[in-house]
């Protein structure tokens, strides 16, 4: 059997690598700006010209203002479902495979946005995120029942890693292909649980607030990346965000009595 530090100390290793990387783009990425906010043509117009009226520096001021809001607010993102999931030490109606799925996305654009080097306020959330969302498998493999392998566990553990170490190390001229590859990894994140919803006709523990700050933060970074990067792959991969998004919130509030029942029913079986 092997003990659960040992995959949280691999999967640690992992994020800090990836962690490294993002503290280099942080620091290239800021360095030309003047309090991480304005260019210094945008502060000589604000602060010298008094000239508050230049659109394009007000739509990039907000954009930064805006991006730094999402990674604030991508600290307390999944804490909503974290603290559902610890609450009711139970996983009724959450899908493994959404949560494996949503790993490896936000790995494959968190490498992605290291390697392009684009400025930390347009993704920085990406790594909060999934750092987050392996907190949510560990909690996945301590509750669900039946409970999965350990052969499992180690298997998709060594996968993880090794996704993102060939993610880091994938040449300029194929980085378009993580981007890419997002688009299609979040379908099939999202489909798996939103098919289980409509099967099981309620949405189990899947927190309401996390589903509505994740549809809001995909709203929110369309305008950032357009300001920003105007990256084509990574504005479509948001689009498809709201689209899937939206409709988990929809799901949730169609199905709320449902739910409420389900999850009743759940604990009064645990409690047996």
């Amino acid at each position: 059997m092997v003990p659960s530090h040992f995959f949280v100390s691999v999967v640690a290793t992992a994020l800090l690598a990836l962690a490294a990387g993002v503290a280099a783009t942080a620091s290239a990425s800021t360095g030309e700006l003047v309090f991480g906010v304005f260019t210094p043509a945008c502060f000589d117009a604000f602060f010298t010209q008094h000239d508050f009226a230049n659109v394009a520096c007000l739509k990039l001021v907000v954009s930064k203002a805006l991006g730094y809001a999402i990674i604030a607010g991508s600290l307390v993102l999944k804490l909503p479902q974290i603290l559902k999931i610890l609450r009711a030490r139970d996983v009724t109606g959450l899908t493994p495979a959404s949560f494996y799925l949503e790993v490896l996305l936000f790995v494959s654009s968190t490498v992605y946005n290291v390697l392009k080097g684009y400025p930390v306020s347009t993704w920085g959330e990406n790594l909060i995120i999934l750092a987050q969302n392996i907190v949510l498998v560990l909690l996945l493999w301590t509750y669900v029942t039946p409970k999965i392998a350990y052969s499992t566990r180690l298997a998709l553990v060594v996968a993880f890693v090794a996704v993102t170490a060939g993610a880091l190390l994938t040449p300029p001229e194929y980085q378009w292909l993580l981007a890419s590859a997002g688009i299609p990894v979040s379908i099939v994140a999202r489909i798996p649980q939103i098919v289980s919803n409509f099967k099981q006709g309620h949405t189990g523990q899947l927190a309401f607030v996390t589903l509505v700050l994740n549809f809001g933060g995909s709203v929110a970074r369309i305008f950032t990346t357009l300001q920003e990067t105007g990256d084509p792959v990574q504005l479509l991969g948001f689009g498809v965000g709201i689209l899937l998004n939206g409709t988990l919130v929809l799901q949730v509030l169609l199905f709320w009595g449902a739910t409420n029942k389900a999850l009743a029913v759940a604990a009064k079986k645990k409690a047996k």
